[in-house]
């Protein structure tokens, strides 16, 4: 009973998050950002795993991670290779979802900082989903130059249209979504 109450509440917050969270400001560098959106061509990243958030676990996803660089150079939206250690960040579940996709994003810029990538910029994924998997809540991103100033990130959930036409029920419908974040956020006319 109570981790359904729990589960309630969390799901109560998510659907205020759109009111809540308009964006990525409160994390990003202005600099960085400036300078990922006044980029000249496609950038260079690493993917690191995929964060699956499943209850109160957290698990890297190599495989997704394959999926999201391929897609990436698929897209010619970068040039993407793989991470060999994944990122570990505790689970730290909020009602806010803002607040979660905060603290991650601020870990994995220290991460990114610490593991200095040889690529301009390191990418994460993360999926937000009930403890069997069988419900995502949501789907963040965050991008962070090499020595770690957050340049991009990305939050959504039930609200957004890339969510709503996906329709996602485990790790591999989240991917999907992820994608089509990074697609409407990267992709260039």
């Amino acid at each position: 009973m109570r981790s359904n109450l729990r589960v309630t509440r969390f799901t109560a917050w998510l659907l205020l998050a759109p009111f809540v969270f308009s964006g990525c400001g409160s994390y990003t560098s202005k600099e960085a950002s400036k300078r990922f959106r006044d980029r000249a061509g496609k950038i260079t990243v690493t993917v690191y795993p995929v964060r699956v958030v499943r209850g109160q676990s957290a698990e890297s996803d190599s495989e997704l991670a394959r999926t999201v660089a391929a897609f990436l150079a698929r897209e010619d939206m970068a040039d993407a290779v793989l991470a060999t250690t994944p990122v570990e960040i505790p689970v730290k579940w909020h009602h806010n979802q803002a607040l979660m996709a905060k603290e991650s994003a601020l870990a994995f810029s220290a991460q990114a900082r610490d593991a200095r990538p040889q690529t301009e910029y390191a990418l994460m994924g993360e999926i937000l989903c009930n403890g069997n998997e069988t419900h995502v809540f949501g789907v963040h991103y965050y991008l962070a130059e090499r020595n770690g100033p957050l340049a991009d990130g990305g939050l959504t959930n039930s609200h957004w249209d890339e969510f709503k036409d996906v329709k996602p029920t485990d790790r591999h419908g989240g991917c999907e979504v992820l994608m089509r974040m990074l697609r409407s956020g990267w992709k260039r006319e």
